[in-house]
């Protein structure tokens, strides 16, 4: 792809646009995991229904995946990314308004859909503009702004819970959400001047999109590990890690936060040398093997050691942020396995299973926390954990590093960071 100076500036400018709705999208995404007392205490519930309330937003976020990623073979950024900011809004202006879980869960439900184009996006407007050589390198520098709106979704929002209280700053989200929407109308554009030619053509139906990506055995092994690769980040700095660090290591809740962001800095900051790397090497299966390792080793430490430092247990999370930041990967194999014109579908499907492990693990957790609930409470009814449940609940997360290390190293097929696809176009005429 030939670009000119002009075009690659652009470029360079519109993939930061669409990159701003990623780190908004992650913050909210990550917001209920400061507020979990706020939470439990003004809706009157317990670990189990805090967990299905913040995994509606995985259920509908994960459900409209693959539709996204359709949507972006037949539809520009623009027009999808003002759209889903919106829905967003929207869905953070009715969670703020409610009283109770269950309309609580709509909006999270609403925050959810329009999320779902978030990740996607960046990566097909990468697509689009950039040359393929350096799609690992952008998916790397994507997860990175990502983590980003993570980070800003934990220390910056606890301090912000503190002082405003949560339906305070949920407004303030939600008019961030309209003002993104106002600058994508006025300045994202979909492709370069030129004719935007990689085979995106509407000559198969939405259907057939589908099946040539599901008819893949790669993909499914390549969204196996991106699930236990990204679930435990999501299950644990997304949600449970600042209560767990703080009943295991008595830390307070600004410092348990602190914890739970080395995870995600962790992720953030190697992402981009993730990307990087595996284009320099050419090999893609090695990262994911050393990644799997880092995570299950981390964990076991953290889940079986029982006197660890306050910098021990951030280093050790920052270790583990460093090992989930190897499913990124798992996008550019999908991208090495499937022809252009569906390289929509194929990143939606593989993002489905990235995001598939808060609509699991998010209310599994909870409920195995509620299994082990002895029945003390504390101010307003709220759930007191004991150490014993949190470390049954979060026995699944070296479970999890460990099938990817297997899937990874035994079934994952090494691509050399060359695309295979047309092979595959052979095997489906």
């Amino acid at each position: 792809m030939h670009m000119t100076k002009k075009e690659l500036f652009l470029g360079i400018l519109v993939y930061f646009l669409a990159a701003l709705f990623l780190v908004y999208e992650m913050a909210i995404q990550v917001s209920p995991s400061v507020m979990t007392a706020q939470l439990m205490r003004d809706f009157g519930i317990g670990a189990a229904e805090l967990g299905w309330m913040s995994s509606v937003y995985y259920y509908s976020y994960t459900i409209m995946q693959i539709p996204a990623g359709l949507l972006y073979d037949r539809f520009g950024p623009r027009t999808l990314l003002t759209t889903a900011s919106c829905i967003c809004a929207f869905g953070i202006l009715f969670f703020s308004l409610t009283k109770s879980v269950y309309p609580a869960a709509v909006g999270r439900f609403l925050m959810g859909i329009g999320s779902s184009f978030a990740f996607i996006g960046v990566l097909v407007v990468t697509s689009r503009w950039f040359d393929k050589k350096y799609f690992p390198t952008f998916v790397g520098l994507t997860m990175f702004l990502a983590t980003v709106g993570a980070v800003a979704g934990e220390v910056p929002l606890a301090d912000a819970v503190e002082a405003f209280g949560w339906r305070d700053l949920m407004w303030g989200l939600m008019v961030a959400g309209f003002v993104l929407a106002g600058i994508y109308i006025l300045f994202l554009r979909d492709h370069p001047r030129h004719e935007f030619a990689d085979g995106s053509s509407h000559e198969h139906s939405i259907l057939n999109h589908l099946c040539r990506v599901m008819r893949k055995g790669q993909s499914w092994f390549c969204a196996i590990y991106a699930f236990t690769g990204y679930g435990p980040i999501i299950m644990f700095a997304a949600l449970w890690g600042v209560p767990y660090l703080s009943v295991r290591f008595d830390l307070s809740a600004y410092e348990a936060a602190f914890g739970t962001m080395m995870m995600w800095l962790g992720c953030g900051v190697s992402s981009p040398f993730v990307g990087f790397l595996s284009s320099k090497i050419k090999r893609r299966k090695p990262i994911l093997w050393v990644g799997a390792l880092l995570g299950l080793i981390s964990f076991s430490v953290i889940l079986f050691v029982s006197s660890l430092t306050f910098v021990a247990v951030s280093t050790l999370l920052f270790v583990a942020g460093l090992g989930t930041s190897a499913h990124i990967l798992t996008f550019a194999l999908v991208r090495d396995n499937n022809p252009p014109s569906i390289v929509g579908s194929s990143l939606g499907f593989n993002n489905m299973a990235v995001v598939i492990g808060g609509a699991i693990l998010q209310p599994i957790s909870g409920f195995i926390l509620n299994f082990y609930w002895d029945g003390i409470t504390k101010v307003k009814g709220v759930p007191v954990y004991t150490l014993h449940a949190y470390d049954r609940s979060l026995l699944l997360i070296p479970i999890l590093y460990a099938i990817g290390f297997l899937v990874s190293f035994f079934f994952i097929k090494e691509t050399y960071c060359k695309n295979t696809y047309k092979d595959f176009e052979k095997t489906i005429d």
